[in-house]
């Protein structure tokens, strides 16, 4: 990549050097508190020394001075508060510094070593400290840490720096968006963050949605093709950026070959933009890479005026346009280009993207919840965060994705839809989830009943009122079941018709009606006892607990499942009613895998105020097949004598019993 600086304004002042016996001293120079001077010496130095100085207005200032015999050279002036400038040796040697009012800067160079100390250059030392390499870090690691820092010092003149130096050429339009908007105070008056500014007006220009700009150049043959031709017999076509010269380039041409094959013939093609500058070697590469589409190339490498339109500061990239030279996505690897296109051209089956920040690596799984209570399960890989699946289902279904490193599920209806994942993995809670119709339509049911002032009643009416409903199972299930007494739940569950019963909940809530029917007479049977850990990792049974209470009820639960969580507020309110006064008592299992995501909910949750066990074994806990559990959260009341008084009971059942009504 070859960066280009461009000069708004250079203003050439010949200082000279400063003899000693006519150059005011540096004290009395600097006692203004808005002069500064720089004095150096370069080790062998030979030629001039140039101090181009950026101003806060966006425009900059070019001083140049001799180096006398000894390598010697100063620059003076005056700047109101710190800026950044850029020292150069013969226009070779490059090194950033920090002007301040009322400094007297030394400064000593060795170029061969590429070594520069600073004397009196507090800022500038910081800086240093700052974008230097920290110990052992890679590339990603590194400008990780410096982005991170720009973010947490959002009123430092250092972040707009560092994010034009180090960060802006890998954002998008939307990433500097977000990036500039966090800035504010003094880092909002500076040259970079003027700077910035017009990038991010440039990038709008070219972002997603807006039409792509002209390009009119020759092909190897000499034709003169014209890319608003090519886009117009296309229903896509992606313009493609590269050179000869660029070894990943040309790695991405074959798998951007195999994926023109695929969709060509269903209206796709690409346009090859060379920034080649020879053009022997640009036809050689051509022939060579077997290239049979457009190519078309100016000559101008990094001068051409397309390198300015489409803003390109690095290759391999490209832009995917529609006929209308509408840019519906950019930089595309040929996975993602795949993908991309069968979003847009029709598939006919699902297709899930996800993209996940946080996330870098491991297997997701995708599980297709099914009726019959059947399940078809996948699995892939995920890759800096993004990962896919596709197929197809025969009709509306609820789809399950459990996240590597046991970072959670996320779980949302589908049918053959183009679905879009979006999150970060410390807020999966508020993933977006884009595409899937039914989805939204129930989040719509959901947010409606979310406004009333009785929700649960809400959601009731709304099953009643549409008993053949996808959502109704759903509902019940996840929602409705622990508020409704044992013979509201037979009633709904029987009420439930039409395409209500192609639902896999539905086939759960008819095992669990078959339970209640049979567990009638079975009720005076006494729990099994189990031998679980704490969240001291001391073992704890079952039996030893009941003794303590007249009555003590069994939650199941884990800090992954939001309505255990919400459950969780009503055991927290029930055992601060009545644990004193009617000897009762609570002891939860966590179905989690992860301790410190167990011990941390419970801690946020108020659970400490009663014994918490588990063997963060999840769904393959042993309690899982002790008490047959199909979902959480789940509940049972017991006696003393470990007899059970009920499962899976509402708030107000629970009150009924220990108040013997």
């Amino acid at each position: 990549m070859k960066r280009i600086i461009l000069v708004s304004i250079l203003t050439f002042l010949s200082l000279g050097i400063f003899a000693q016996s006519s150059y005011p001293t540096a004290a009395q120079y600097v006692m203004t508190s808005k002069g500064y001077t720089i004095s150096g010496e370069i080790k062998k130095g030979v030629g001039y020394v140039t101090l181009r100085t950026y101003l806060k207005d966006g425009n900059e200032l070019l001083d140049s001075v001799w180096m006398d015999k000894k390598g010697r050279f100063a620059f003076r002036g005056y700047t109101e508060k710190p800026i950044p400038a850029l020292l150069s040796i013969n226009g070779k040697k490059f090194y950033r510094i920090y002007l301040e009012p009322a400094k007297d800067m030394k400064l000593k160079i060795n170029p061969k070593k590429e070594k520069i100390e600073f004397k009196n250059a507090p800022l500038t030392d910081k800086w240093y400290s700052i974008v230097n390499p920290q110990g052992i870090e890679d590339n990603e690691v590194y400008l990780a840490r410096l982005e991170n820092w720009s973010l947490n010092n959002p009123e430092d003149i250092f972040s707009p720096d560092i994010m034009s130096s180090y960060l802006a050429y890998r954002w998008d339009y939307d990433e500097l968006y977000k990036h500039l908007n966090v800035l504010k105070g003094e880092a909002t008056k500076c040259y970079y963050y003027f700077h910035l500014r017009k990038r991010e007006e440039q990038l709008s220009n070219i972002s997603i949605g807006k039409t792509a700009p002209a390009i009119t150049n020759r092909d190897t043959k000499g034709n003169t093709i014209d890319l608003n031709r090519i886009m117009r017999q296309n229903k896509y076509t992606l313009i493609d950026f590269w050179a000869s010269w660029c070894d990943e380039c040309r790695e991405n041409t074959p798998k951007f070959a195999s994926v023109r094959e695929i969709y060509k013939p269903k209206g796709f093609d690409i346009y090859t933009v060379s920034l080649d500058d020879n053009i022997n070697e640009w036809k050689k590469a051509v022939k060579e890479d077997d290239i049979s589409w457009t190519n078309v190339c100016d000559l101008k490498k990094w001068q051409s005026p397309i390198v300015q339109d489409y803003m390109i500061k690095a290759i391999p990239d490209n832009v995917l346009i529609d006929s209308k030279g509408t840019i519906v996505a950019r930089n595309l690897s040929a996975d993602e280009l795949k993908t991309k296109l069968m979003e847009l051209m029709d598939y006919e089956g699902y297709l899930i993207t996800g993209s996940i920040k946080g996330l870098n690596e491991g297997i997701v799984t995708l599980t297709l919840l099914l009726e019959n209570a059947q399940k078809q399960v996948y699995t892939t890989r995920i890759k800096n965060g993004k990962f896919s699946f596709e197929g197809s289902v025969t009709k509306t279904c609820m789809g399950m994705i459990d996240l590597p490193m046991k970072d959670g599920s996320i779980s949302f209806f589908m049918a053959n839809d183009n679905i879009k994942i979006t999150g970060d993995k410390k807020n999966l809670a508020n993933v977006m989830i884009e595409g899937s119709y039914s989805q939204n339509e129930f989040t719509s049911i959901a947010t409606n009943c979310n406004r009333q002032k009785n929700p649960m009643q809400c959601l009731g009416d709304y099953v009643r009122h549409n008993p053949n409903s996808i959502y109704s199972p759903f509902i019940i299930s996840n929602y409705l079941y622990p508020y409704m007494s044992v013979e509201d739940r037979l009633t709904a569950i029987e009420s439930l018709n039409g395409e209500a019963k192609t639902m896999y909940q539905y086939s759960l809530l008819k095992q669990d009606s078959k339970q209640i029917e049979d567990s009638k007479d079975l009720l005076t049977n006494k729990a099994k006892d189990f031998i679980l850990k704490n969240l001291q990792g001391q073992d704890v049974t079952l039996y030893s607990i009941l003794p303590n209470n007249d009555y003590t009820l069994v939650t199941f639960w884990a800090s992954w499942d939001n309505i255990s969580r919400n459950r969780n507020i009503d055991y927290v309110r029930l055992f601060n009613a009545y644990s004193k006064s009617n000897n009762f008592g609570i002891i939860s299992i966590s179905l989690d895998d992860s301790q410190v995501q167990w011990e941390n909910a419970a801690v946020a949750d108020g659970l400490s105020k009663w014994e918490n066990v588990s063997d963060l074994k999840r769904w393959s806990s042993s309690v899982v097949r002790l008490y047959d559990l199909n979902s959480i959260p789940a509940n049972m009341l017991l006696d003393r004598q470990g007899k059970i008084l009920g499962k899976n009971l509402s708030i107000d059942e629970i009150v009924r019993i220990i108040n013997n009504k």
